[in-house]
């Protein structure tokens, strides 16, 4: 331990007698560790992070993928359930300490204290009485929910996490025991939830408020999906206390689901018995949650992560050779010094103690630059987000991990250095073994350098490719016309009203924004274009086969619809006021459908339904361009469109009474508009704020969830490719800044030691301009082979890319041109400065020198 701290009190006199290149050597670190540690921030909480609840190992979720919202039909890997067959497999699963369920989607409700006007809107999720229990959380304050409160005719009580009660109602204590008004229905907040507990999902503003599964048909008294057996829309957690027990659980809830299905199937039900023999399930483990972050940043992370390690390792081929350089000035004093007996040994620890202290400098300034970081990426991924799971305070995983990541930085630029330069014969030391005329001693480092050079091509390479997806994913036609439209997000049924209550409000509507100053269109729909949301099922033909499975997506739009959010109408007519619930039923189709489904055949007039049992519903009076409704990586689906003001005609239907109201009860909802848009001139906030106020004139308890313009709508949809965008670029240049550095210093290095050679050739007869280009001759070889090695690399990581791409291969070439130009550049500049001070050299005073 004494011969340690006398190494530690050495270096650190070292390095206050060096401030230069301590400096310099930790802010080089702390870009290559800090960058590192911010990822690694980011990767630990989205995807290595466990819930907050005891003994999170023993949670599983039943179903292999996280599906939102509702679903009916066969699943064949079942991932959503009804509340009738959840509690079936509650009550006959055996080995298991409970299985809870949570609404795989949120309901948005209009929230205001009782005796207040304001209102404002919540995102909540109804659970099963036994949710806390299962998980194993504790209340911060009063109490959580019971089995008792998810009974039929139990009072409404709610429980709100700590982070929804403290952003939303300002940490009030006393709003444990009041009451809120949820839309209209008075809800009893009987407590708040663990402080650090979000809910058991890792999703961007998760939902704050729970209340019981017996309370969902109040609030969305026109779904009921709680009374529905036929509608899939809870997500199921199971915890098993022994880890030999899951086989076991496993296939008692297959053989529970398959028992179910054949006891719920429906006479009107088809599906042949085979099929239903198929159905089954699988538990995964649920320890970080049901994690929506992690499906929708993981590739994005790994990547960055990817790219983090190159960055970090530059940076160590960096440092590597500032040691070298380092060392190699210290040459005499080790020869010397080995020739009075020290051990190597112990001139290596002395160097690589050097090396470990400068590394755990940079790293605690890395962890600056990683919260910055964070800070900064938070700041792009999670705006307009209320409550955000994530955190740029570094917890214990991430500090250990960058003491961990300090430490063999250390060993890493630190042990070959120093191996290297206590590498001397001591009798050098007597012999002046410091002059020289050749330049071998530089070798390890022009290693390093083509190092840097190769893994700097790379980068770029990849910052080019991703920078050129992204152009083409923005620039891409979404058939629909973004400029000059706002879009506002609500949800009607939460403020209170009634499917009856629809025809009534939307015409008020229409009145209220006719005669706006500055909004010059006005339209509704359940759902836009690129609105994030998307409603799906199977279509059938006259005479078509009732398992053909023909799939498409489907919206109710108003009359004004398709002019307002700019979408081309190709043939036929678009719907009119005419077409009301007294007028045959229409629909409007996609090309894409035409393509699909019809085969050829002329579409106008054509009819279709959107079951087996009305094959004959809808017929189609026109057909309108391919506007992407959803992801913009992906072709676009076949989609159909029918008046807002029609109500599919159910007299037809001849199913059980339940089939019938289920199908009624989805009717009615698929009716409740979720996006009002707007054309407006002018200056868009003055737009939205007279949207706002309008909105609030017709009823205040309307709660518009967001409003933006449909510019920054679709820009959304990009959030986390500029993410990754802009910090591989901002790698890509570090590495390259770094490179170039390295070139510099060995550059600088090698003219330094040849400045006796250099004298020499000078008095000899060089001129000039044949030393500079000697020197720089010497530096661009070394970038062209790093170029040679680093351009096959560029085409690799292109081709591990090619998925995250759109519209370009892997195996571009402009983005490695350009990188290769690029370096070549920076390499050229990097190593003019010491060639033209090579070429300043006076013969006679460097032979002096000597």
């Amino acid at each position: 331990m004494e011969t340690l701290r006398q190494d530690l009190q050495y270096s650190l006199r070292r390095l206050r007698l060096s401030p230069g290149f301590a400096a310099t050597a930790v802010l080089t670190l702390a870009i290559g560790i800090g960058a590192t540690t911010a990822i690694f921030t980011l990767l630990y909480q989205v995807i290595l992070r466990t819930l907050p609840v005891q003994h999170p190992e023993q949670l599983y979720k039943i179903g292999k993928d996280i599906n939102c919202c509702v679903t009916g039909g066969m699943q064949t890997e079942w991932n959503l359930f009804g509340a009738d067959l959840y509690r079936t497999l509650r009550d006959q699963t055996p080995n298991t300490d409970g299985i809870a369920a949570v609404q795989a989607g949120t309901t948005t409700l209009s929230a205001r204290r009782e005796g207040e006007g304001a209102s404002q809107p919540l995102d909540v999720r109804v659970i099963s009485g036994n949710y806390f229990d299962v998980l194993g959380v504790k209340p911060y304050m009063g109490r959580l929910l019971r089995p008792e409160d998810d009974r039929t005719g139990a009072a409404p009580v709610a429980v709100l996490s700590y982070a929804v009660w403290q952003s939303r109602f300002h940490a009030d204590p006393r709003l444990v025991g009041s009451t809120l008004l949820l839309s209209g229905t008075p809800v009893t907040v009987v407590g708040v939830g663990a402080a650090n507990f979000l809910g058991e999902r890792n999703d961007g503003d998760p939902a704050g408020v729970w209340l019981p599964l017996s309370q969902e048909p109040l609030l969305e008294p026109e779904r009921k999906l709680l009374n529905t057996p036929g509608s899939h829309w809870l997500d199921l957690l199971v915890r098993i206390p022994a880890r030999s027990q899951v086989p076991v659980v496993e296939r008692a809830l297959q053989v529970e689901l398959v028992r179910w299905l054949r006891t719920h199937k429906e006479p009107t039900d088809h599906t042949p018995d085979a099929v239903v023999e198929k159905q089954t399930t699988h538990l995964t483990s649920a320890d970080t949650g049901i994690n929506n972050l992690r499906d929708q940043y993981q590739k994005s992370l790994v990547l960055l992560s990817a790219i983090a390690g190159f960055v970090l390792l530059i940076t160590c081929a960096n440092l590597a050779n500032l040691m070298l350089v380092r060392g190699m000035a210290r040459s005499q004093e080790l020869n010397v010094r080995a020739a009075l007996g020290a051990p190597r040994w112990r001139m290596v620890r002395e160097m690589l103690t050097e090396s470990v202290v400068l590394s755990i400098l940079g790293g605690v300034v890395a962890l600056a630059v990683a919260y910055g970081g964070v800070k900064g990426i938070l700041a792009l991924a999670m705006k307009d987000v209320t409550v955000s799971p994530l955190s740029a305070s570094p917890s214990l995983p991430v500090l250990a991990f960058a003491f961990a990541i300090s430490l063999l930085t250390g060993v890493a630029f630190g042990i070959a250095p120093a191996w290297i330069v206590t590498d001397s014969n001591p009798a050098d030391a007597l012999r002046g073994a410091n002059r020289s005329t050749t330049d071998a001693s530089a070798r390890p480092q022009r290693i390093l350098i083509i190092l840097q050079a190769a893994l700097s091509v790379a980068l770029l390479s990849t910052a080019g490719l991703l920078i050129g997806s992204l152009r083409n994913l923005q620039h891409q036609d979404f058939r629909f016309e973004p400029h000059g439209r706002l879009i506002a997000f609500v949800d009607l049924q939460a403020a209170g009203y009634r499917f009856e209550q629809l025809e009534g409000l939307y015409r008020r509507m229409e009145q209220q924004f006719s005669g706006v100053p500055g909004l010059h269109g006005f339209a509704y729909a359940t759902y836009s274009p690129m609105a994030f949301n998307n409603w799906g099922g199977d279509i059938a033909f006259p005479g078509s086969d009732p398992n053909a499975h023909m799939n498409a997506s489907y919206t109710a739009v108003s009359p004004m619809f398709f002019d307002t959010v700019g979408t081309r109408l190709l043939r036929g007519r678009v719907f009119t006021d005419r077409d009301t619930n007294a007028a045959p039923r229409v629909a409007i189709v996609n090309q894409k459908f035409v393509d699909r489904f019809m085969k050829g055949k002329q579409p106008l007039g054509e009819v279709f339904g959107p079951d087996s049992l009305l094959p004959s519903a809808f017929t189609i009076v026109g057909v309108v361009d391919d506007s992407k409704y959803g992801d913009p990586t992906e072709p676009t689906r076949p989609m159909w469109f029918t008046p807002i003001a029609q109500s599919l005609d159910l007299s037809g239907l001849h199913a059980s009474p339940a089939v019938l109201a289920q199908a009624e009860s989805g009717e009615h909802f698929y009716h409740f508009a979720g996006n009002l848009i707007f054309r407006y001139d002018g200056d868009p906030t003055a737009a939205a704020n007279t949207v706002r106020r309008t909105l609030q004139a017709i009823n205040p308890d309307i709660a518009v969830t967001r409003l933006t313009t449909y510019d920054e709508q679709v820009s959304n949809y990009f959030t986390t490719q500029q993410l990754v965008v802009r910090l591989t670029t901002i790698f890509g240049c570090i590495a390259l800044v770094l490179a170039a550095l390295g070139i510099y210093g060995v550059t600088a290095y090698s003219v330094g030691r040849r400045r006796h050679e250099i004298g020499i050739r000078m008095a000899l007869g060089a001129d000039r301009s044949g030393i500079l280009q000697m020197i720089l001759r010497s530096s661009l070889v070394q970038t062209g082979i790093g170029l040679l090695i680093g351009i096959p690399a560029a085409f690799v990581a292109g081709y591990l890319l090619r998925s995250q791409l759109y519209g370009l291969a892997g195996w571009n070439l402009l983005p490695v041109l350009a990188s290769c130009a690029a370096l070549l550049c920076a390499a050229f500049l990097a190593s003019a400065i010491p060639a033209r001070r090579a070429a300043a050299i006076q013969p006679m005073q460097a032979l002096r020198s000597e």
